[in-house]
């Protein structure tokens, strides 16, 4: 799903809603995460790797609200639930990959057809919230994306076609993404994988330690939140 384009004032841009997701597979003697390159003609992080993702629409939003299946955690906070979904979708829509159950689910909305036509319905309990970035003032987007991780093994099929969003999708270490060319807000993202690998904490359900990043009095902060309450407004 293509970000929006539209020129606007960086002093009064909104700020939407947005999710990624980290995929790791662990299968190989190193850890490698999926990444993609973005087009260099794109308005928002031209030509930079970045994590699949994308906005929250509002077919996410209703279809959190009628949804029955699990998340991580299980008591997940409403508000970001449609996040979590989202980050299932777009995953889809970027790369082909799904992460669900193999049946169908009805009444999925517009934005969901590509993923509801493969015959699954979305898993989000396979992916852990991990982080929460808000885009500084002063950028020509700005966005309030929660940041979820899975591993490669949640994977459940391959629709082996993209929307052509993200370029050269490719499979990396930490090391070899390290030295890409990444957004700021990406590059911190990857350290805490990094650090949830080198502790042995990769893949647990840790919901009330989440990196919170953002602006404050012209200060970039780092905070840590819970992922189990509502979060707050930006």
């Amino acid at each position: 799903m293509s970000l929006p384009e539209a020129s606007e004032d960086p002093s009064t841009t909104p700020i939407r809603d947005a999710a990624c997701l980290i995929i790791v597979d662990v299968s190989g003697r190193e850890p490698t995460l999926l990444m993609g390159r973005r087009h260099a003609d794109q308005v928002f992080l031209p030509d930079k790797w970045v994590f699949p993702g994308g906005r929250v629409e509002d077919d996410d939003r209703a279809l959190a609200e009628d949804f029955t299946d699990a998340f991580a955690p299980a008591d997940l906070a409403p508000a970001i639930k449609p996040f979590a979904l989202a980050a299932v979708r777009e995953l889809c829509e970027e790369t082909g990959l799904i992460i669900g159950h193999k049946n169908p689910f009805t009444n999925p909305g517009i934005t969901w057809e590509t993923f509801a036509a493969t015959g699954h319905s979305p898993a989000p309990a396979r992916l852990l919230p991990l982080a929460r970035a808000v885009t500084p003032p002063g950028r020509i987007r700005r966005y309030d994306t929660w940041f979820f991780m899975a591993n490669a093994d949640a994977i459940s099929g391959n629709l082996a076609m993209t929307d052509g969003e993200l370029l050269d999708l490719e499979w990396f270490t930490f090391s070899r993404a390290g030295d890409l060319d990444l957004p700021h807000i990406t590059r911190l993202v990857l350290d805490d994988v990094a650090t949830l690998f080198r502790e042995a904490r990769a893949f647990e359900q840790t919901t009330d330690q989440l990196p919170y990043y953002y602006s404050h009095q012209s200060a970039f902060r780092r905070d840590l939140i819970s992922c189990k309450v509502a979060p707050s407004i930006p």
